[in-house]
């Protein structure tokens, strides 16, 4: 029998998904290509005016939340639930990053970084995992973190030791939720160039991505310390976000998966001078 391709399924159908971090970049990308999948949508970040660009474009539900305020990351669970009727799915893609060596981190800088990166994603875990683990149905918990966590790299403890302690909580939140069907695990990119960071030479095509079509001096740095010599790409991310998402990965739980052509293989390109 001849099978028509030309009809895409649809991986999240009746699916209820909330994502943090949306409002630029990553997130963005994933609830474009979430939507594509059927997927019923609540984005939130701390810059609405971008969320409620997205939520046009993707019928999606917006709402402000600041991840690092315990009080938000739970009204917005509520929130979710109320508009959507339940939660099946949340991904966690907020991120803020300063860099310094550890002997100029000051206390502001440290707390900042970690109350985004570290206590934000915890919270996160905490209250969807719950909501989803009472709620019975079972469901997918992603923390999107970072390479920077599994590699070694000068001026980034705040940032990454934060990742590196989120990826641990991960497999701790997955033993804690398993026996509720929730799933819980780690995205991990590098370096990935987004509209919303400045490069240097990489023009912004949307919210979401640049124009890769020629290389910069950061570009061709991470492609000679990646594997597959490529840039990583918000694409790429929000592809394998899609299968952690889906029913496609349901015996995968506590992992930490790089997306990164294979640069954790290697070495970031980094150094005492940048």
């Amino acid at each position: 029998m001849q099978r028509n391709y030309s009809v895409r399924m649809g991986l999240l159908e009746n699916k209820r998904v909330v994502i943090l971090g949306a409002s630029s970049g990553i997130g963005w990308r994933i609830a474009e290509l979430f939507a594509e999948h059927g997927a019923q949508q609540v984005v939130a970040a701390r810059r609405i005016d971008n969320l409620e660009r997205l939520a046009d474009a993707t019928g999606a539900h917006a709402c402000r939340c600041d991840v690092g305020e315990h009080d938000d990351v739970k009204a917005l669970v509520d929130f979710a639930a109320e508009k959507m009727g339940g939660i099946d799915i949340a991904i966690n893609s907020a991120g803020l990053n300063m860099k310094s060596f550890i002997r100029d981190m000051t206390p502001e800088m440290l707390e900042t970084v970690t109350k985004v990166d570290f206590w934000g994603a915890f919270w996160f875990m905490k209250h969807f995992g719950a909501y989803i683990a009472d709620q019975g149905t079972g469901g997918s918990l992603i923390n999107i973190t970072s390479t920077t966590a599994i590699l070694v790299p000068v001026k980034h403890s705040a940032y990454s030791g934060s990742k590196a302690g989120i990826n641990f909580v991960t497999k701790i939140a997955a033993r804690e939720f398993g026996a509720e069907g929730v799933r819980v695990n780690a995205l991990a990119p590098t370096f990935v160039p987004t509209a919303m960071n400045d490069f240097g030479g990489l023009t912004p095509v949307d919210d979401a991505r640049v124009d890769m079509s020629g290389e910069t001096p950061i570009t061709e740095a991470y492609i000679n310390e990646s594997a597959l010599r490529r840039v990583t790409t918000v694409d790429d991310c929000a592809n394998v976000a899609l299968w952690l998402a889906s029913d496609l990965s349901s015996s995968i739980t506590g992992q930490v998966i790089p997306v990164d052509n294979g640069n954790h293989l290697m070495r970031l390109p980094d150094s005492k001078r940048n």
